[in-house]
């Protein structure tokens, strides 16, 4: 008798553990599978990738390489140009030096702040998880941020079009803060206005929009647009100025010695304090090169980061026309422009992705925007 109990509990154990160890294997199975599946899906997006990349021709001198060059050295442009025609790289070369102690010069490899242009990043990879059903443009501010005042009338529209009211009296804290930090601190020093205030372009909007992407991932800002952008795309030139260390590729930002000045000058390096760095959270953080610039937006728009319907409902303008979704938009295709720390970036490009023009500058000059160069130069594409 004692021996058919132990064998009745012995038999039932060893079925227990079968029943374990062939779930486990179907476990790993189904693991393997949906690793698998990854591994396809980024097979497919990759090549997808490679396939829409802008073909590099000849460094050869030509009439319109010689043109080009003529009319940025007739303006005093300081920095690296990109000039990109029916996918096709027609124009590359820097200007000026990245570092005049060290008589470095600026070349096509260049890295440069590329300051507002990030709020387009920023807001593709809010557009990202509303694809994905983990957020809505229609979402309000107060879900995630209740005691930002007014926060129940705000949406995540409001805030990548930066038409939510929001202000603050001064960028932020003057002391090195985490990343939440920087929200937290927005959160609690914002001020709300009326949506028709006329400084309506402020930051504030982006470092809270910074905060809700970092809750809803579970993850950091700069963790999730390395894994959006940096690594998809296999950006060589790309990071945040926090880390940008003594990289062979840097440029040093100058500053200009009056208002009216129009040529070039490094007379006066511009430092940027660590703090700041920080408090351009999702808005001003971020360096590259023209390449790198290009070809993210170029992939944004060709919907390899998100569906093309969710690019053309972002970009759509907001109450601020024509600024929507962190572009500006306009007849022949779409623009970006950024300000700060000596720095200057400016990005024209066609809707479709196939053509367009990037200056970033590392000698900002009131007084000789690049910005106005970009465009005759884009207009000159006769698209």
């Amino acid at each position: 008798m004692l021996l058919a109990v132990i064998g009745t509990v012995g038999g039932a154990m060893y079925w227990h553990q079968e029943v374990l160890r062939t779930q486990q294997i179907h476990k790993q199975a189904e693991a393997r599978k949906q690793a698998q599946a990854l591994s396809s899906e980024e097979s497919r997006r990759q090549a997808k990738v490679n396939r829409t990349a802008p073909k590099q021709l000849s460094t050869k001198s030509s009439k319109q390489t010689t043109k080009v060059t003529n009319y940025l050295k007739r303006n005093h442009f300081v920095g690296s140009a990109l000039i990109v025609k029916n996918n096709r790289i027609i124009y590359r070369k820097g200007f000026g030096y990245a570092n005049y102690a060290a008589r470095k010069r600026n070349t096509a490899k260049s890295e440069y702040q590329i300051l507002s242009i990030q709020k387009s990043l920023t807001a593709v990879m809010a557009m990202k998880l509303i694809t994905q059903g983990k957020l809505s443009l229609n979402t309000k501010l107060s879900k995630y941020y209740p005691k930002v005042k007014n926060s129940q009338n705000i949406t995540v529209r409001n805030l990548v079009d930066m038409d939510s009211g929001l202000v603050m009296n001064q960028v932020g804290s003057d002391k090195l803060l985490t990343e939440k930090d920087v929200v937290k601190y927005a959160t609690d020093h914002v001020i709300a206005k009326s949506p028709q205030n006329r400084d309506w372009y402020q930051p504030v909007n982006f470092v809270l929009l910074a905060g809700i992407i970092a809750k809803i991932t579970h993850t950091s800002y700069g963790k999730y647009f390395d894994k959006t952008f940096t690594k998809p795309l296999q950006l060589k030139g790309t990071g945040f100025v926090q880390h940008w260390g003594n990289r062979p590729n840097r440029t040093l930002g100058y500053h200009w010695l009056k208002s009216t000045q129009i040529k070039q000058n490094y007379d006066k390096q511009y430092h940027e304090a660590a703090a700041s760095m920080q408090n351009e959270l999702g808005t001003g953080q971020v360096f590259m090169t023209t390449w790198d610039l290009y070809k993210t937006e170029q992939h944004i728009l060709r919907g390899n980061i998100i569906p093309q319907v969710s690019v053309t409902l972002l970009h759509q303008p907001g109450g601020n026309a024509p600024y929507g979704g962190g572009i500006y938009n306009q007849n022949n295709g779409i623009r970006s422009h950024g300000i700060g720390y000596g720095y200057e970036s400016s990005i024209f490009i066609t809707r479709n992705g196939r053509s367009g023009v990037v200056l970033l500058s590392n000698d900002y000059r009131p007084a000789n925007a690049i910005q106005d160069l970009a465009s005759k130069l884009f207009d000159d594409l006769a698209i």
